[in-house]
């Protein structure tokens, strides 16, 4: 019979396609800069986080509450 595929699927397939630092859920007041400071130690270190979810970032200047970003290790 078939599945139906959940939120918990994406997320899977997602994380077997990237190496993961975590997973961030962005509140109020977030930016990518003040995610990568917190992930990286260093803001200017946003372009990865940008990168590795450019599906559902159009502009990296623009992002809302209630998204889900990966935040990939850096090599």
């Amino acid at each position: 019979q078939p599945r139906s595929r959940g939120l918990g699927d994406v997320y899977k397939r997602q994380l077997e396609k990237k190496p993961e630092k975590g997973i961030v859920l962005v509140k109020t007041g977030n930016s990518l800069w003040r995610i990568a400071r917190e992930a990286y130690g260093a803001g200017t270190q946003y372009t990865v986080i940008y990168e590795a979810n450019r599906e559902q970032i159009r502009n990296p200047d623009l992002i809302y509450p209630g998204q889900v970003f990966f935040v990939p290790n850096v090599n």
